[in-house]
């Protein structure tokens, strides 16, 4: 049994609402896909943000543990020197 043109034409026409429904899907697709390359490239930056933040609180507790140590070299410091002078009684 061979198909006439109008068997093909009509079975063209019943797979055609097919096809502009696989279009439709197929922009969908699209659609996500793009959104999903935005939100993998703001997850991206937001990772890179959060190991900058590491690093930067790092060196302020860094920062914050030299001046601890400073404040008490310092306190330390005018101690010793409070008790020199006052065993030399000149305070």
């Amino acid at each position: 049994m061979a198909l006439t043109n109008d068997d093909l034409q009509a079975i063209a026409t019943l797979l055609q609402p097919i096809n502009n429904r696989l279009d439709h899907v197929e922009d969908k697709l699209n659609h996500v896909e793009n959104r999903l390359d935005k939100i993998e490239s703001d997850v991206s930056a937001l990772k890179a943000g959060q190991l900058e933040l590491k690093k930067e609180a790092g060196e302020i507790k860094h920062k914050v543990n030299d001046t601890y140590t400073l404040a008490l070299d310092a306190w330390g410091q005018s101690t010793e020197n409070r008790v020199l002078l006052e065993s030399s009684h000149l305070v």
